[in-house]
């Protein structure tokens, strides 16, 4: 996602640059985290449910074999969902529930068998089995002691000062993916997610009691910890900012196809720009254009061809830098068309 970031940020940068307009274009990327292709269907199963407490401690903590199942189900319910929105996987599916092999749910533990693995495989009808193995949350208040000081303070004073009270909720989960086809395990790591609430207010108290509350901030760390992991093993798509040159004539026309999608008849425009002019830094900005068309099209070959003749023609910053966005698109298609098992 960090990489996602910045070309959305450099994608700004030169669209603010006098002469272009912004534009949004539709863009797939691949998963940080590569599933091979020949895995079509998937199957989860929940075996983050920690052995049950027991007397004092599990007064105390809160943590109870029903809490443990609801947020770690809340977890795969993200999961699922994400998953089910990409094309990645033809079938997710799989809702067995299983104690953790770690007994506080805390930390790996041993690995299921393999005879296990494909029976689940075969009885759900799936190639492999992504297995959430452990899963932890926590909720605290930033600076309470503060806060309570400054509550204290407010009521003994009657000042009525700005006070920022602040949740955050964390969540640790173990992430295994089984592949009985080779019997190996393709995937396991630690995975972590953390969210945080701000509550501004004129009174402590009133800050505090307007801040979300532990049961609810913990439900959506643990439904958004499996948004997040779901989002980095699946090739998705995004609405990234690019940018084109304005112009008169045709070059106009094309903007206007171009701001209704109707990418096919924006690069006719453009082109009919650039074969006309005798003009290189029109041919230039045309070229430019015709490019963009193509990557909105998701022929970044023809788009890189275009680009090039555009930096001949306009040897410019923004051209350069559209260049290199374009280079490593390119870069991140093999690793795509493996995740899609498109070779």
């Amino acid at each position: 996602m960090k990489q996602l970031i910045f070309f959305i940020l450099l994608s700004l940068l030169f669209a603010s640059c006098k002469g272009l307009k912004d534009i949004s274009i539709q863009v797939e990327r691949p998963a940080l985290i590569t599933i091979p292709g020949e895995i079509k269907s998937i199957g989860i199963l929940n075996r983050s449910i920690a052995a049950p407490n027991s007397g004092l401690e599990a007064t105390l903590t809160l943590e109870t074999p029903q809490g443990d199942i609801a947020l770690s189900g809340e977890c795969l319910r993200g999961l699922k969902e994400t998953l089910s929105q990409s094309d990645r996987f033809v079938y997710v599916g799989c809702d067995t529930v299983l104690e953790a092999a770690d007994e506080k749910s805390l930390q790996f533990g041993f690995e299921l068998s393999w005879s296990f693995v494909d029976s689940l495989c075969k009885a759900e009808k799936v190639d492999a089995i992504l297995s959430l193995e452990y899963f932890d949350t926590d909720f605290s208040i930033l600076n309470p002691g503060l806060t309570a000081v400054n509550a204290v303070g407010q009521i003994l004073s009657g000042n009525n000062s700005m006070v920022e009270v602040r949740g955050t909720a964390n969540a640790a989960a173990g992430f295994r993916v089984y592949h009985p086809l080779n019997q190996r395990i393709i995937y396991e790591d630690r995975f972590q997610y953390e969210k945080r609430w701000n509550v501004r207010s004129y009174s402590a108290v009133d800050a505090l009691n307007k801040l979300i509350q532990r049961k609810d901030a913990l439900y959506q760390v643990s439904y958004e910890t499996g948004v997040d992991f779901a989002q980095n093993i699946v090739p998705l798509k995004y609405w990234e900012w690019r940018s084109y040159f304005k112009g008169k004539g045709d070059m106009k026309i094309g903007g206007l196809h171009a701001t209704i999608k109707n990418w096919e008849n924006a690069i006719v425009s453009w082109t009919s720009v650039y074969n006309s002019s005798t003009k290189s830094k029109l041919r230039g900005k045309a070229a430019y254009n015709i490019a963009l068309g193509y990557e909105a099209l998701e022929d970044l070959n023809s788009a890189q061809k275009w680009i090039q003749s555009s930096y001949i023609e306009y040897p410019k910053k923004e051209v350069l830098n559209y260049e290199f966005i374009l280079e490593n698109r390119i870069l991140e298609q093999d690793k795509l068309q493996k995740q899609k098992n498109q070779n």
